[in-house]
């Protein structure tokens, strides 16, 4: 489970795993006016960046595979979107990370085309030369990212407050903040706390083993300095928004063309992590209402995978019963949940961490 693989992660699917993303389904989609959307994380971004400055092997940085299956789909039937990566991107060296974007596909992929839509910064632009602050963010942004950020400080605050306890009950203090000060349970960032909340265990694979730890290094970051910890959290939010964005645009009209969305990377941890729950399509609901969670053999043999997975399938069950599994979230709902976030959330994080 180690080195640099790309990944095409399909976050709405019929299917336990993704489906492979190969040149005959692009061509599929492109006969029936569907256009095939692949949302690039940072690391591409960065490893293109390895390539044409410090003369990186694109074999070796996991990008060829990228590079084969682009230069092998028609003209027109795939688009490239950096701009979620760019957005983690310091403002200080976003142009010349998409202006080295450009160049790396311009050697290696010389038939891709900008999108009609695509947009640059002018040249005499003024770019800011600090990285903003979460307050700072287009308040769109902020609403985005408030249930997971919320939901990610209260993973850290119970592993840290509720050490001595066990697995499943850090899990139900998890439930129970989250449903009782936003009143949202979300079923990834419940999939995260599992990993969290979960130790070692030398009966588990080492496959499993690795799984959980690569995603607890990722999500339950830390660091002495309180700030620096507060953003290493937000970092883990901002690897949630690849996903989430693929789902929005899940089978949405843009442009005139209909849209199949993928994510491409090369973070090992986003794919296991959507490999362990993913979501699923149904006729006339949006595709990120559904979700299923998929167990290995080792999970389904282990007290602590069973349990919860249990907890969270009742307290979802009481939930939908109270009325508050299908509630829509509303711009007030949304300015709510910000309120929340900046004000309690991370009150309650520099409480606990230091100020």
């Amino acid at each position: 489970m180690t080195g640099l693989k790309l990944r095409f992660i399909k976050p709405c699917r019929e299917t336990d795993s993704s489906p492979d993303l190969t040149v005959s389904r692009v061509i599929e989609n492109k006969n029936r006016n569907t256009e095939t959307a692949l949302f690039l994380d940072l690391n591409i971004l960065i490893r293109m960046e390895d390539v044409i400055l410090k003369g990186g092997d694109p074999v070796e940085l996991g990008l060829m595979s990228l590079v084969n299956f682009l230069n092998q789909c028609p003209p027109e039937s795939v688009s490239l979107v950096p701009g979620l990566a760019l957005t983690e991107v310091h403002p200080k060296f976003k142009k010349q990370c998409y202006e080295l974007f450009e160049v790396f596909l311009s050697i290696f992929c010389p038939q891709m085309i900008d999108h009609p839509t695509a947009t640059r910064n002018s040249e005499v632009e003024v770019e800011p030369t600090r990285k903003r602050e979460f307050h700072e963010l287009p308040i769109g942004e902020q609403y985005l990212h408030s249930i997971s950020f919320y939901s990610l400080i209260q993973i850290h605050i119970i592993n840290s407050r509720h050490s001595n306890c066990s697995g499943l009950e850090k899990f139900n203090h998890y439930m129970d903040a989250v449903c009782k000060n936003i009143d949202i349970l979300s079923a990834v960032e419940a999939e995260i706390a599992k990993y969290c909340f979960c130790t070692h265990k030398d009966i588990y694979s080492e496959n499993l083993n690795e799984k959980i730890q690569a995603i607890k290094e990722n999500f339950l970051d830390r660091h002495s300095n309180p700030e620096k910890h507060l953003a290493n959290i937000f970092n883990g939010v901002q690897d949630l928004k690849y996903g989430k964005s693929a789902l929005k645009f899940s089978e949405e009209i843009f442009y005139g063309k209909n849209q199949e969305t993928w994510v491409v990377t090369l973070d090992s941890k986003l794919y296991w992590l959507s490999e362990s729950i993913h979501h699923y399509p149904q006729q006339g609901e949006p595709d990120s209402k559904f979700f299923c969670i998929v167990r290995d053999r080792d999970q389904d043999n282990c007290d602590y995978w069973r349990s919860v997975d249990d907890a969270l399938y009742k307290r979802l069950e009481a939930r939908t019963q109270q009325g508050k599994s299908s509630m829509p979230l509303t711009d007030r709902h949304m300015k709510d949940l910000l309120n929340t976030l900046t004000r309690k959330g991370f009150d309650d994080f520099y409480e606990e961490f230091g100020t």
